[in-house]
């Protein structure tokens, strides 16, 4: 599996493509150098992401900077040909000790011969704002049923919790 170095971000962000149901879940990254990639994933692991980041930063003990005025977002190029487009079938975050960034890899295949891969690395200051966004836009779905747990959807929902027998607004 060929594993991109994508080295220190410029910029990391979290967002969904689409509507609520119908939903795909990407980070985007631009590196130093100014190649464009995007991570696509599951919403449960971009959840997962945001809860190894913050485990992260309470591990390394960080003490972070005040909360500034947010970055402006950057623009991305609206054509599909990016430098890296990985549909992330595997994910992994870790720190780097000697840098004090964190790294996420992203592979495509779940064994490491096969497919593509992207390693992204970021200071915990991106690391806190991520995290902020991860909640958001995880967040911005479907809200859960109050019985069941599972997503309404905006036609309603058949909660299990009730045999199926009463459709719940």
């Amino acid at each position: 599996m060929p594993l991109t170095e994508f080295g220190p971000v410029q910029h990391l962000s979290a967002d969904a493509v689409g509507q609520p149901g119908q939903r795909r879940f990407r980070l985007r990254a631009i590196s130093q150098g100014g190649t464009y990639a995007f991570v696509w994933m599951e919403k449960e692991q971009l959840a997962a992401i945001g809860e190894a980041i913050e485990t992260t930063l309470e591990h390394a003990e960080v003490a972070l900077a005040p909360a500034g005025p947010p970055e402006p977002e950057p623009v991305f190029p609206l054509e599909a040909n990016l430098d890296l487009d990985v549909r992330a079938g595997r994910l992994s975050l870790g720190l780097n000790e000697e840098t004090r960034r964190i790294v996420i890899v992203g592979a495509e295949a779940p064994t490491e011969t096969e497919g593509e891969a992207v390693s992204l690395e970021f200071d915990f200051d991106t690391a806190r704002r991520l995290r902020a966004q991860i909640n958001e836009v995880v967040a911005a779905g479907r809200p859960p049923c109050a019985f069941c747990g599972a997503p309404v959807d905006p036609e309603g929902h058949v909660c299990p919790r009730s045999n199926g027998h009463n459709p719940e607004e």
